[in-house]
């Protein structure tokens, strides 16, 4: 069934039809929350109330964008406002302690297994600041685009795509250390 259709359903009063968007954007949600506050009881606390807001403001859901893009802004927007900003001064000083403990493999990167890649791939994100990491994550990972981003942080699409950069060149500079310390280790 097309997300409209159950969106439809929902808004004619079949409360129940919500729980199909709930189960298909559930995972992804706490993922999103996760990197932005580096708390499993915030994230689900977080996500918990993002969907109240969502199932609230359904009525209000146009269907210019597609319904993953409008309910990750509200996410976004109910984890920003939650902390108020405090989480990002934080836990930008608890990065930089991080850096440092990247774990460290015994293979060359092109010859790990795709699990092997996966790891290095997140905990070089973990190690990145949360905006950052949610930035690749949704454009990596979610394959948003640059307006799918720009709709759900609410950032500029200059914004969006300096901040992607950056965050681009962090992760090269972050997996280029990896690397060094793992060439390092095969010598």
């Amino acid at each position: 069934m097309e997300e409209r259709d159950i969106i439809a359903l929902i808004l004619h009063g079949n409360t129940n039809a919500f729980a199909s968007l709930v189960e298909k954007y559930q995972d992804m949600a706490f993922s999103i929350a996760f990197k932005m506050l580096r708390n499993k009881e915030d994230a689900e606390e977080v996500v918990q109330d993002a969907f109240v807001k969502a199932y609230k403001a359904l009525p209000s859901f146009r269907g210019e964008a597609r319904f993953s893009t409008w309910f990750y802004r509200i996410l976004y927007h109910t984890s920003v406002s939650r902390y108020q900003g405090q989480f990002l001064t934080s836990l930008r000083e608890e990065t930089l302690d991080y850096i440092d403990e990247i774990p460290e493999e015994n293979e060359e990167l092109n010859h790990m297994e795709i699990t092997e890649r996966t790891a290095i791939i997140q905990a070089i994100l973990r190690h990145m600041p949360p905006d950052e990491e949610l930035l690749l994550t949704l454009y990596y990972l979610e394959e948003c685009s640059i307006n799918e981003i720009v709709q759900i942080t609410g950032l500029s699409e200059s914004n969006v795509k300096v901040k992607l950069f950056r965050a681009r060149k962090r992760f090269y500079d972050l997996l280029k250390k990896y690397m060094k310390n793992e060439i390092n280790v095969l010598q």
